[in-house]
């Protein structure tokens, strides 16, 4: 038997539970919200009924397909975070869907998203895909998630302009490239790449966060244009200085964990940011010097924070 049924007008819900036993979950016809996280749900059947339903969770289930959902025409959201998913389909009714979570399943092709003109959130974490495609009709796409997939360029989001938080780390991407038309986008996340160069960010001049850990990035280039930058992360790259950030005014994080930065004179820039907050250099050569904090502290009076730990008196230390 499935192990998602439901009976008829919508009274219950099927599950099974570790003992393989039918259990049921009482659903109003008339819910809005459902959720159905870890009930080890094996097939999607049985939701018909719900005629105002605009939020499904079917999380940490077992689920193998996308099926059964064309009459739930009122859905907006939909999380089908961490089941067994292949494939990308059977979506095409859902016309007012504004979130859509397939993170964490067995996906290798982005596809048959096209009907979907509303969606604004989309997240294909942990998954196998290893080309950002078919997304061309998804003009409304404000958030895109392919973090840890197998990609290896960023191409064919020309018509996603109106995406602001675009995250695709832990793929194998060796270029920032072909954003150009992304003028809208705040936050940019590629950590865990191949990038050794920062450039391809002219156009993106309403970028606030950048974070590019885990590359192999020796110098800072390529953000002249991006002066309302207010967080830059190069934690555990291979930065020798820190140079060409002086324009960067509003920039309150500056993250260079883990580099080469091996004197003092190397983050002596710093010292031109006013805004500047938070800032990590350890695990550098030069953090190794007994009086690295206290100099860090007189050199730039203006941070509250080194390496995590708070660096004015009388600031609080939890």
């Amino acid at each position: 038997m499935s192990s998602t049924t439901v009976p008829e007008a919508g009274e219950a819900v099927q599950e099974e539970n570790d003992n393989n036993d039918i259990e049921y979950v009482e659903v109003d016809a008339s819910t809005k919200e459902l959720d159905l996280t870890r009930h080890r749900i094996k097939k999607i059947e049985g939701f018909d009924f719900l005629h105002s339903i605009e939020h499904l969770c079917l999380r940490w289930n077992l689920i193998k397909k996308i099926e059964n959902l064309h009459m739930l025409v009122t859905l907006t959201e939909l999380d089908l975070y961490d089941n067994q998913i292949t494939k990308i389909e059977n979506l095409d009714e859902l016309v007012n869907l504004e979130s859509l979570d397939l993170s964490f399943n067995r996906i290798t092709v982005l596809e048959n998203l096209s009907a979907l003109k509303k969606l604004k959130n989309a997240y294909f974490v942990h998954n196998k895909i290893r080309k950002i495609e078919g997304l061309d009709e998804l003009t409304e796409l404000e958030y895109l998630e392919l973090g840890d997939n197998q990609i290896k360029k960023i191409e064919n989001l020309s018509k996603n302009t109106k995406i602001k938080r675009l995250f695709l780390g832990a793929n194998q991407i060796a270029n920032i490239e072909n954003l150009d038309l992304l003028n809208d986008i705040e936050v940019l996340s590629l950590p865990a790449n191949a990038i050794q160069e920062i450039k391809g960010l002219n156009n993106l001049k309403a970028l606030r966060e950048l974070y590019l850990s885990q590359n192999g990035v020796k110098c800072i280039t390529g953000l002249e244009n991006n002066t309302n930058l207010e967080i830059l992360d190069l934690n555990y790259n291979r930065l020798i200085s820190i140079s060409n950030i002086d324009h960067l005014q509003k920039l309150t994080d500056f993250w260079a964990k883990k580099n080469n930065l091996a004197k003092m004179s190397d983050v002596l820039e710093l010292i031109k940011l006013p805004n500047l907050k938070l800032i990590y250099l350890e695990m550098n050569p030069l953090a190794e010097c007994g009086t690295y904090r206290s100099k860090i502290i007189h050199m730039l009076p203006q941070i509250e924070k080194l390496d995590a730990t708070y660096c004015r008196i009388g600031k609080r230390n939890w």
